[in-house]
């Protein structure tokens, strides 16, 4: 009669997720996952870690800042950041002729552009400021726009 070499073989207690050592008289004590149920249970493991934890208002939260140390912004925070911007410089334009309202007009659209770039946080309280002292739409847009900080 032939002898079965020693090795890892399916569990004789019929669970198929499982292997037992043959030491090539008889079955020990010592198991191990089968390959296929180690890589899914592996899988499910990484699975778990990669889920995004969903905040309070119902998205993933994103991160801070991309690769090139800019602030991170959707699609849609671009545009709308861009249309305060415009919005911005020709409140600017329009204003010109008192160069009182100028004084602070300009820095706010700098800052605003530097937004738009992602060089600088979109912050409520840059968004209520141009709402009061610049536009009224730009500070809306930039208000609705997600914050960086």
């Amino acid at each position: 009669m032939a002898q079965v070499q020693a090795g890892w073989y399916p569990d004789p207690s019929g669970d198929p997720n499982q292997l037992r050592w043959w030491d090539g008289n008889q079955w020990t004590d010592a198991t191990m996952p089968t390959p296929s149920a180690a890589a899914q249970q592996q899988q499910q493991q990484q699975n778990a870690y990669q889920q995004p934890q969903y905040g309070a208002y119902g998205y993933a939260p994103q991160p801070t800042y991309t690769a090139d140390g800019t602030y991170f912004m959707t699609e849609t925070d671009r545009n709308l950041r861009l249309a305060a911007f415009v919005l911005n410089v020709i409140g600017c334009v329009a204003w010109c002729w008192t160069l009182i309202a100028l004084a602070w007009m300009i820095p706010m659209t700098i800052h605003n552009w530097r937004i738009y770039k992602g060089e600088a946080a979109n912050t409520t309280a840059f968004g209520v400021c141009t709402l009061i002292f610049a536009n009224q739409i730009a500070g809306i847009l930039l208000l609705i726009s997600r914050k960086d900080a």
